[in-house]
């Protein structure tokens, strides 16, 4: 099949030089060395050339016998019996200032799987999760993810073409037990070129997987993994350039239960994850209109000036037809995690509060209680329930409030009987116009 020509993303880098298209981002990744010789002001006088001046040419001779210095002091100081520890100062670590171990290479024993039952693991999308797990022993769970682009309504003014896992925007909730083995198969199909991999915080390992799953266009790619902590855990891609990737949209929540989990059952169960999005202004087509489509901005990211705000992918992912539900009566729980690349999010339900509050996915420590807004870092997670009582539309917000008008909002809409009891008024209740929290 021919190469699709990618969508003209541009990516600037910190250097101040401009790549057009992601085929070029990422082979100007993969050259750093020339990159730097071409962009760095301490490399780039470094010319041969005939015109320079004696003093210049004495110069730099100063300063590449300062660099041959340093490079053999760097060797001598490095240059240790393999025996000392880099982080073990009683050698236990298989990992040595001499002899750095490949994480790829087998130490010891490999994972016992003979007697470990095989499973194909739930993969559902946003905002839903798959049923809690009731079985009593660990699987070989095996979860597949395939990463491609997709152009998504990101605003009611804007499309974008979104990096995704599993073609979605977060990437599929994966729910499993502590002990399991996750056989994390990844498949490239993105048509851009970039590399993609998983780095998950559940995992205990060097870079949390992303060497092992680091998967080429048209390439897969298989690790396997033991869960050994519960929790609730950010996964991400973390191919180069890193924030580049989150911020395109691949990320997604996994769900490690303890091997008896503590979490009370509930009614209704949810997925929301908050993130960013940074475009260029739309471009103006060959009509003089502007376009629908806008393009990555590497300049807003790096001032962490994100032009949109989202729960799920987009503006309207819990609002209009896409409420989150429930009855009267009924709790549900939210498993919520901040993609962030750069913003922390500060949740907060109007109208509610997290009655049960289990802070940064932390199963294993008694849940706060009633509390009205929480702080969730970029790369954090959190799980809070809500009773729902009063009939009604609740909203989500980040409470940072300004970033409502960037697109950070959504609704849990609440049916049954009302409860004067608890909520009442001799008035009409009067429609809040235009302040997009009350619809």
């Amino acid at each position: 099949m021919p190469w699709k020509a990618p969508l003209a993303t541009r990516h600037y880098l910190a250097s101040g030089c401009r790549v057009t298209g992601s085929r070029q981002l990422t082979s100007l990744c993969r050259t750093p060395v020339r990159w730097q010789t071409r962009h760095s002001p301490s490399l780039r006088g470094y010319s041969t050339e005939s015109s320079q001046t004696p003093t210049k040419r004495s110069t730099q001779l100063g300063v590449a016998a300062a660099v041959a210095i340093s490079i053999g002091l760097g060797l001598i100081v490095y240059k240790r019996p393999a025996k000392v520890a880099h982080a073990d100062s009683k050698g236990d670590y298989p990992v040595h200032i001499k002899n750095i171990v490949d994480a790829s290479e087998p130490v010891g024993k490999s994972l016992n799987l003979s007697n470990l039952p095989v499973e194909e693991a739930q993969l559902i999308s946003a905002p839903n999760v798959p049923p809690p797990i009731t079985r009593d022993h660990p699987v070989l769970l095996k979860v597949p993810l395939t990463t491609t682009t997709k152009i998504k309504q990101l605003t009611s003014t804007y499309k974008y073409e979104q990096w995704t896992f599993n073609n979605q925007v977060p990437g599929p909730f994966i729910r499993a037990r502590v002990g399991d083995v996750i056989e994390l198969s990844l498949t490239n199909t993105d048509v851009t070129g970039n590399p993609h991999n998983i780095d998950c915080h559940a995992f205990t390992g060097p870079g949390g997987g992303a060497a092992l799953t680091t998967a080429e266009e048209n390439q897969s790619k298989t690790g396997r993994f033991k869960l050994l902590y519960p929790g609730l855990f950010i996964y991400h891609c973390a191919a180069a350039p890193v924030p580049v990737h989150i911020a395109n949209g691949m990320y997604g929540l996994i769900y490690v239960q303890p091997e008896e989990d503590p979490l009370p059952k509930v009614d209704k169960e949810y997925y929301v994850m908050q993130s960013e999005f940074y475009h260029e202004p739309p471009e103006i087509e060959e009509n003089g209109k502007r376009s629908s489509l806008v393009e990555f901005s590497y300049p807003n990211a790096l001032r962490e000036d994100p032009d949109v705000i989202v729960f799920n992918g987009s503006e309207t992912a819990l609002t209009m037809d896409h409420p989150l539900k429930a009855t009267a009566g009924e709790t549900i729980r939210v498993f919520f995690g901040n993609a962030g690349p750069n913003l922390t999010s500060s949740p907060h339900i109007i109208g509610s509060t997290f009655h049960k509050l289990y802070r940064d996915g932390d199963v294993l420590t008694p849940p706060a209680q009633n509390v009205q807004t929480t702080t969730v870092p970029p790369g954090g997670a959190t799980i809070f329930d809500m009773n729902t009582v009063v009939p009604g539309t609740y909203t989500l917000v980040d409470h940072a409030i300004f970033r409502l008008d960037k697109g950070c909002v959504g609704f849990i809409n609440v049916t049954g009987k009302p409860r004067p009891d608890i909520y009442q008024s001799n008035e009409h209740a009067e429609p809040c116009v235009g302040c997009k929290l009350h619809p």
